[in-house]
């Protein structure tokens, strides 16, 4: 399993990464600072489906290309086939990006930080569950 977190604040990214190691030995865990840098990511291994994130955990407010803007570009990248399972992960309780997510059909749920370990252990399991069944 491939996943990755997209997010500029270093106490978040440390804090989930930690969760998300004990909660999945074998997982591949890519870390962005920003949605640039993931889009790059992205779009260069897009000829390699199995280093792509199948589950992101994305920040909406990031420096060069925050969370939004990311959605759009991915969305505009054409890329055949892939489609991760997106959460946003928000400091911002505000219901007008609570909204705005719910218009993003890759979003599958809005998360407002710090994630509880149940939560975050809650969405791996159904992930993991799902793949499973898919297989």
């Amino acid at each position: 399993m491939t996943l990755s977190i997209i997010d500029d604040d270093p106490i978040f990214q440390f804090l989930t990464k930690r969760m998300i190691d004990k909660l999945l030995a074998d997982c591949c865990l890519t870390q962005f600072v920003d949605g640039q840098q993931a889009i790059d990511f992205i779009c260069s291994n897009h000829d390699d489906p199995g280093n792509l994130p199948q589950l992101i955990f994305l920040d909406i407010n990031m420096p060069n290309l925050n969370g939004w803007q990311f959605l759009d570009r991915l969305e505009n990248s054409n890329i055949a086939n892939y489609h991760p399972l997106i959460y946003m992960a928000s400091s911002s309780s505000d219901r007008d990006d609570i909204l705005r997510a719910e218009a993003y059909t890759q979003i599958k749920g809005y998360l407002v930080k710090p994630i509880m370990p149940q939560i975050l252990e809650d969405i791996i399991s159904d992930f993991t569950k799902s793949e499973n069944s898919i297989r």
